[in-house]
């Protein structure tokens, strides 16, 4: 049995799907997903000065300062309820921010309960991403892939119009792929060895994943390793 609130970490490549991913892990548990990447881009559509130093950054296909990072993230935890539990989609990203985690969840008496890598090959990454566009409609903005007929005809539907993110352009992606295995890769091996990791392929779709993670975490819950 799964003991609640609980608290996971989502890690894996761009294009793993980790956003639809902990959507559908909150449709089935008490969880709010912490997406940085969201909080981050809803900062640049408020053109403040931060907004324009992070769009640099994340146009270039590079991750954002740890600061900004942890700016957002203390001030997401701070409005949940006690009850919710969390998933935390982009962060931590390297092993500073994975040093830096515990201490800002225990300020809110939380604690990490699993890391979920979500497992996919560069190939299917690629593949993804190249064909991933923003539906744009007068409410809402939200991804949409030229492989799925249904999603492009929603769109249609609501008057939407695709535009493509810039770090989608092919040579952004190959970016962001070698920056995630230069940077993000090593949390593998730091989570592996505090007990802490599970992997789980993504190559599925997230309603079916999000149940793989439950079923994963049931039976083979994380065991923190004793601290030396």
């Amino acid at each position: 049995m799964l003991r609640t609130p609980l608290h996971i970490v989502l890690i894996g490549p761009p294009g793993a799907g980790k956003s639809s991913v902990g959507q559908a892990l909150a449709a089935l548990e008490d969880m709010t997903v912490i997406s940085t990447g969201a909080i981050l881009r809803g900062e640049i559509k408020t053109g403040s000065l931060l907004g324009q130093e992070i769009a640099r950054l994340i146009d270039a296909g590079d991750f954002v300062t740890d600061d900004m990072i942890q700016q957002v993230l203390v001030a997401q935890c701070g409005v949940l309820a006690a009850s919710q539990g969390i998933i935390l989609d982009g962060y931590p990203r390297n092993l500073a921010q994975a040093a830096a985690l515990p201490g800002i969840l225990a300020q809110f008496t939380r604690t990490i309960d699993a890391v979920v890598m979500l497992d996919i090959p560069d190939s299917t990454a690629l593949t993804r991403l190249g064909g991933r566009r923003m539906c744009i409609t007068p409410t809402e903005t939200y991804p949409v892939h030229l492989a799925d007929p249904a999603a492009l005809a929603l769109c249609a539907a609501q008057n939407g119009v695709l535009t493509i993110r810039p770090d989608d352009a092919p040579d952004i992606i190959a970016h962001r792929l070698a920056v995630y295995h230069r940077s993000t890769a090593p949390l593998i091996a730091f989570y592996q060895q505090h007990g802490l990791l599970r992997r789980v392929d993504a190559s599925a779709d997230p309603e079916f994943i999000a149940h793989a993670i439950l079923s994963v975490l049931t039976t083979h819950p994380a065991v923190p390793a004793p601290r030396r």
